[in-house]
């Protein structure tokens, strides 16, 4: 991902359109890459091999770069997804923390009389 800290607060407000838009930004940058792949393919001169240099190869090289940064998108969106299920499940586990803390503090009480 990249050094920045991203903002997660701005994609929480329109969780899904950016769900869908990264999804549509995959899908084309996929089918952008596979259509490169088949003409590199095909401008191979032996079976088994695709040109290394040229201006398709730079252009499928920028794809898969692209599929990459989408890539980060998607771990981007996991964690906006999941914040309000991470609070509560902290609040739980804050509330089971003080009530063994209590237990505790009550066991050492009466262990003192």
């Amino acid at each position: 991902m990249s050094s920045e800290k991203v903002d997660l607060s701005q994609i929480r407000g329109d969780w899904d359109f950016h769900s869908r838009y990264v999804t549509n930004a995959m899908e084309q940058t996929l089918k952008r890459l596979n259509s490169d792949w088949r003409e590199l393919k095909k401008k191979s001169r032996k079976k088994g091999q695709v040109p290394v240099d040229g201006e398709l190869m730079d252009e499928f090289m920028e794809a898969c770069a692209q599929t990459r940064a989408l890539c980060d998108d998607y771990l981007i969106l996991a964690e906006t997804q999941g914040g309000p299920k991470k609070k509560a499940a902290k609040k739980k586990a804050k509330k089971k923390a003080k009530k063994k803390s209590k237990k505790k503090s009550k066991k050492k009480a009466g262990g003192r009389k």
